[in-house]
């Protein structure tokens, strides 16, 4: 009896994302690449955000669904250079001032909006997601 294998193809929407630092500089700012991107069911998705301000020192991912809320997907600290967290990994390179998430084997629930943001201080939000890990 012959199998019918189907390939599903996952659209991961980025959206950049602006975080101004306190200082009301304006080149203090997180950016996220690459735009969009496809990936196959199973396989392996990376985003990528870039940060200008060397004083930040917590970083979290979002992610949001049409018509919904942003919600905490993944945070990691500027102590740490790798969180995981199942499927979720957030990798952290605080000298090129890049992070990176990961995440493993995609599923078609996959396809979101994902947000990266960047603070100087730590949130509640931020405080329960790094005791979770």
């Amino acid at each position: 009896m012959g199998m019918l294998l189907g390939a599903s193809l996952l659209i991961l929407w980025l959206q950049p994302v602006w975080v101004n630092s306190q200082q009301k500089n304006d080149d203090q700012q997180v950016k996220q690449n690459p735009p969009s991107l496809s990936v196959q069911e199973g396989g392996i998705s990376i985003l990528n955000c870039d940060y200008t301000n060397s004083m930040f020192d917590y970083f979290l991912w979002y992610k949001k669904y049409p018509a919904e809320g942003p919600t905490s997907l993944i945070s990691i600290s500027s102590v740490k250079d790798k969180n995981e967290e199942g499927r979720f990994t957030v990798f952290l390179n605080k000298s090129a001032k890049h992070l990176s998430l990961h995440i493993g084997a995609s599923q078609p629930g996959d396809s979101a909006m994902y947000l990266c943001a960047a603070s100087t201080s730590i949130t509640w939000g931020m405080i329960e997601d790094e005791e979770l890990s």
